[in-house]
Parts: C-alpha cells; sequence; structure tokens
C-alpha cells in the first residue's frame, strides 16, 4: 500500500430523484452552493452514471474535522434542497485519485455537458437559516 497525502477526499451523497427535483427547484441565488463554481460550497461529480453532491476537501484532513465537514455538507443541501430528506448515513468519503470522475455543472435536467475538473482542495462556511 501506499499513502498518498495529497489526494483529496469528496465527502458526498448520492444524488436520487427526490434531492435532483430539490436541486432543480433551488433559488437562483442557491445555485452558487452546488453548482462548483466555488471551492467554498458543494460541487457535483459523475462516478459510473452517478450522480453525487459534496465538497472536495484536502487530503490528510484531521479525523476531529468529520463531523464539521459532514455537518457543513448536510446544511448546505437542506437550504438549497429542504424537501430532500439526506440522512447523515447516506454521506461517504471518497478519495479523488485523479480524473476518473467528470463534473456535472448544475442539476437542470440528466444531460451531462462533460465538463472535468481538476478536483481542487476545498474549504468553506457553514450556511445558517
Amino acid at each position: 500500500m501506499k499513502l498518498d497525502k495529497t489526494c483529496p477526499l469528496f465527502f458526498a451523497t448520492r444524488i436520487d430523484s427526490k434531492l435532483r427535483e430539490g436541486l432543480a427547484l433551488s433559488k437562483p441565488g442557491d445555485k452558487k452552493y452546488f453548482d462548483g463554481s466555488s471551492e467554498e460550497f458543494l460541487r457535483i461529480l459523475e462516478v459510473d452514471e452517478e450522480k453525487w453532491v459534496g465538497k472536495v476537501i484536502k487530503g490528510g484532513t484531521a479525523v476531529t474535522e468529520v463531523d464539521d465537514i459532514q455537518r457543513n455538507v448536510l446544511s448546505i443541501l437542506r437550504r438549497v434542497a429542504p424537501n430532500a430528506r439526506i440522512p447523515v448515513s447516506q454521506l461517504k468519503i471518497f478519495a479523488l485519485p485523479g480524473a476518473a470522475v467528470k463534473v456535472v455543472d448544475a442539476i437542470i435536467d440528466d444531460e451531462d455537458d462533460g465538463a472535468t475538473d481538476d478536483d481542487a482542495p476545498g474549504s468553506g462556511a457553514f450556511i445558517t437559516y
């Protein structure tokens, strides 16, 4: 085994039909929280024809930060898609070793524009309301 301290991590949940509908119906001002335009918020990635929404975090993140990251992701999703119920157990952590994923700009419909991203690490503040 090889330890890669530079590999980003992706804290995400799979986008099901209810979450996809919630993201598509989100307010125009809230789209910035998941459209991938800012590393502070969430991004949508496609892996093996499944779409996932979550936050990319730098590798080597302290274990003590995992709860904060989890709450941050769920807080943003509850703001932009309040009708989608996302239990904590649906949030998964994945390693992002490279170009094996595609970034999806936004959830408007099931179309994919094939855009790619360099999977740069991100961080950000919590969304409260």
